[in-house]
């Protein structure tokens, strides 16, 4: 882990760490004396650092994140949980890292897998891509490396039923892979606007079968009604069918919320996150 900067965010106390793991940036917060709850969250370049929104102006803001989860620990009588925001892949690096670190691996490795329509993800044959999915090597790298070696050096320990993963998007499917794949290390997926189209019913299917069965975790899900997000409604709508099915109750250790006039944006994800977190840090399920 090397150290690259610390900066301030408004309405978070002390300072964010900007460090880098081999050519992976990371950005951390943590309360001077942490607690045992710890969120991370895919797409980490949109979360706290708003020098990073010009590279995508159209999404016109940070989640804020680190500012919900201060005000909601205190709601709840708890220590605001350790933020670590890994960011994707730069795209001048690989203009389809972040599509290859995301996709849910072991139930996209086939051409017949994906869905026809792209909406602007790639624009090469599927086939070229296929054999170099790395959310799986992500996962591990989250996993072994990353978060163990922040909190090692804030001194918390990982307490799997406090960790939970946050993500929209393509992050929304790899926060729900994510705790498919490390079900004894995320107990928690927070996913916004899960980008379903990639791989339609099928992928849902696929995700909600296999996510963990209840009684130790939570799973929120929640899309919007504008744009991409509208496009999500009837693979939503299976998977909400089928976590249901499963034994999730909602309101207890499931969420399924539609934001009317919600957009594909930071701006709309940021709307999410203080009830996201509220949903997460409730003791119990």
């Amino acid at each position: 882990m090397l150290d690259i900067e610390e900066f301030q965010v408004r309405g978070v106390p002390g300072s964010v760490k900007k460090v880098r793991f081999g050519n992976r940036t990371v950005d951390y917060w943590a309360p001077k004396n942490p607690g045992r709850h710890i969120v991370v969250a895919h797409d980490g370049q949109n979360i706290l650092d708003k020098r990073n929104i010009g590279i995508n102006p159209h999404q016109r803001a940070t989640w804020q994140l680190a500012q919900s989860a201060v005000r909601i620990a205190e709601k709840n009588d708890l220590t605001a949980p350790t933020v670590i925001c890994v960011y994707h892949t730069p795209y001048v690096e690989d203009n389809l890292g972040r599509l290859k670190e995301y996709t849910p691996q072991k139930y996209m490795g086939h051409k017949e897998d994906w869905m026809i329509e792209s909406y602007g993800l790639y624009n090469v044959q599927v086939e070229s891509f296929l054999n170099n999915l790395s959310a799986d090597q992500l996962i591990e790298d989250l996993t072994e490396s990353i978060v163990p070696e922040i909190t090692s050096r804030i001194g918390q320990a990982i307490t799997p039923e406090a960790t939970a993963m946050i993500g929209a998007s393509m992050g929304g499917l790899a926060t729900i892979y994510s705790v498919i794949q490390k079900p004894d290390f995320f107990r928690t997926a927070l996913s916004f606007s899960p980008h379903w189209v990639i791989g339609g019913d099928a992928l849902a299917e696929k995700m909600m079968l296999n996510f963990p069965d209840p009684g130790k975790h939570k799973l929120w899900m929640s899309r919007g009604t504008k744009g991409l997000d509208a496009l999500y409604e009837g693979s939503q709508n299976l998977a909400d069918k089928l976590i249901k099915s499963r034994g999730y109750k909602e309101n207890r250790n499931l969420i399924s919320r539609v934001l009317n006039n919600g957009a594909h944006s930071n701006a709309t994800w940021a709307k999410y996150a203080t009830a996201a977190l509220d949903f997460w840090l409730k003791e119990g399920l």
